[in-house]
């Protein structure tokens, strides 16, 4: 990679940023493309966001991603934010554009893509049942819903998010049948007639936890989804697998997303393989 004074900058905001995959995939696109640009982790802390942000301008970066846990709080901060990133009230791409600082979503979007390209999987008329209720599931839900699924039931610890949750999925999709539900409830039947069950919290392993999924009530008719991503296979997606459901983890959702910020940033077409080939290898090389 080489830098100067005509180097192109993008990066992103979070904390922490110890295992970013990011600059791995962006890097690797950059490069494959021959674009003079280059992607950089900034680990800001919570007091300094705002700052963060509009040193964009100062600093002429071009494209920031935003992760945990300041998908919400850069909104206020933004000249403009999109549809979709407005809906689910998170946003995780921002776009320096002719002196505005504009908000994208692009994780429902990665989400359905994994499932549609990579499995060549229809979400339209299945019941889904998400567990979680925080900006992961917000984007998911809202995309799956979007797409046409038949209903969307949310299992969480805190009954006030689920509500909330279920209020967006209403507004966004109202022939989406949705519902909520407390981890004190018996929800054993709902798990086995969901199509899609998806793990959208950072949870892997669900024994001894708050949200009990009876792992015995998962079928060979189902996909069973869990945004986690590490080399290996996530305890809940082995269950799973085990029990014949088909299985998909996180890794999907984190490429595509990115594609979509890519080509947000640079307005072209992102170079998914190279980006997925980088992402397989960072992973291996972290071992996390």
């Amino acid at each position: 990679m080489h830098i100067d004074g005509d180097t192109r900058l993008a990066g992103i905001i979070g904390n922490p940023l110890h295992h970013t995959m990011s600059p791995a995939l962006h890097n690797a696109a950059f490069d494959y493309l021959g674009l003079n640009w280059c992607y950089i982790p900034f680990p800001v802390e919570r007091s300094s966001v705002k700052e963060a942000v509009e040193g964009m301008k100062a600093l002429g970066l071009v494209g920031l991603n935003v992760t945990m846990p300041f998908k919400t709080e850069v909104i206020p901060l933004l000249d403009e934010v999109a549809v979709f990133a407005e809906t689910v009230g998170a946003v995780n791409t921002i776009l320096l554009d002719k002196g505005k600082l504009i908000g994208y979503n692009t994780d429902g979007r990665g989400f359905y893509t994994a499932l549609a390209k990579d499995l060549g999987y229809e979400v339209k008329g299945r019941k889904v049942l998400v567990m979680g209720a925080g900006g992961a599931a917000r984007s998911v839900t809202v995309s799956l819903a979007l797409a046409g699924c038949a209903s969307i039931t949310i299992l969480n610890r805190s009954l006030e998010k689920s509500e909330r949750l279920v209020g967006i999925i209403s507004k966004s999709a109202p022939g989406v049948r949705v519902a909520c539900l407390r981890p004190d409830e018996d929800y054993d039947m709902v798990v086995a007639e969901s199509d899609i069950i998806i793990n959208a919290t950072p949870i892997t392993n669900f024994n001894g936890s708050v949200l009990r999924v009876p792992v015995s009530m998962l079928n060979r008719n189902q996909l069973v989804c869990d945004l986690n991503y590490t080399v290996y296979q996530p305890p809940f997606l082995q269950e799973a697998s085990a029990r014949g459901a088909r299985v998909i983890d996180g890794k999907g959702m984190l490429l595509y997303q990115a594609a979509a910020a890519f080509e947000i940033w640079t307005g072209l077409e992102a170079p998914v393989e190279v980006m997925r080939m980088a992402l397989l290898r960072a992973l291996e090389e972290a071992r996390i």
